[in-house]
């Protein structure tokens, strides 16, 4: 069961250096997660930071075990988890979408990001670090694109409901995950996916394009239709234009 064991930390660099510290020392175990109030250096996707005001926000990483999961199988992790996030906002009666590969946007604007670090042994992924950010309290940003449960909720919803609930969300998709039936995680990820087959603007190279996203291949990566030419993005290789806001 994921949540099994929870560490609550007042002040961390970050709750994934933590986790990372564990496993060093032989302490990590499959299931547990770190909790902090604060994160002095914590980390996002694309080697971005994650800022959060003191308190605020749920800022936390889950540690898991893989007893039989293929490094070309990284990507149901990715559904795993940002499933669970956008069901749980969804609980709380806010619309949202996954933005590409894992990002939860309302509207246009990003409540929640996830970071997954997997240790590798051969083809498999035998265990993971996964750390996610979500904003629940914050009201200002220093970036206009960011939003928070807060600012979105009608009703006040407090850091530990929300906890609780992506707990819950979590551990009822995880079968999926060890059952490998990776393929109902997949299709509740595209339905979630924002901008899917929506002609919208991406860039890539420096050129500004446009085409529509048909989906993920089988490693994660973005297949966006240009010019009725099916063409694969990795994680670095596309943005998304800022042009797709209104």
């Amino acid at each position: 069961m994921i949540g099994n064991q929870i560490i609550y930390l007042d002040r961390v660099d970050s709750t994934n250096n933590y986790v990372a510290t564990l496993i060093s020392e032989g302490k990590a175990r499959h299931g547990m997660v770190i909790l902090a109030d604060t994160q002095t250096n914590g980390r996002g996707q694309r080697g971005s930071t994650w800022q959060s005001e003191d308190a605020k926000n749920l800022l936390l990483s889950f540690y898991l075990e893989h007893p039989d999961l293929e490094i070309i199988q990284q990507e149901s992790l990715t559904h795993l988890v940002s499933i669970s996030l956008s069901n749980t906002l969804t609980k709380f009666g806010i619309p949202n979408h996954i933005k590409w590969p894992n990002d939860i946007l309302v509207g246009t604007k990003k409540i929640a990001g996830i970071l997954i670090e997997n240790q590798l042994r051969g083809s498999k992924i035998i265990a993971s670090t996964i750390g996610i950010g979500i904003n629940i309290l914050q009201t200002t940003f220093d970036f206009k694109g960011s939003t928070s449960v807060s600012i979105e909720s009608d009703s006040i919803i407090s850091k530990e409901n929300f906890f609780s609930e992506f707990m819950k969300q979590l551990n009822e998709l995880y079968p999926y995950l060890i059952n490998k039936e990776l393929d109902k995680l997949k299709k509740l990820y595209l339905n979630k996916l924002w901008l899917l087959g929506i002609e919208s603007t991406f860039e890539s190279n420096g050129q500004i394009f446009k085409g529509s996203i048909l989906g993920t291949d089988e490693y994660g990566r973005l297949l966006v239709e240009v010019k009725k030419e099916i063409k694969t993005f990795d994680l670095k290789e596309i943005k998304f234009s800022l042009r797709n806001e209104p």
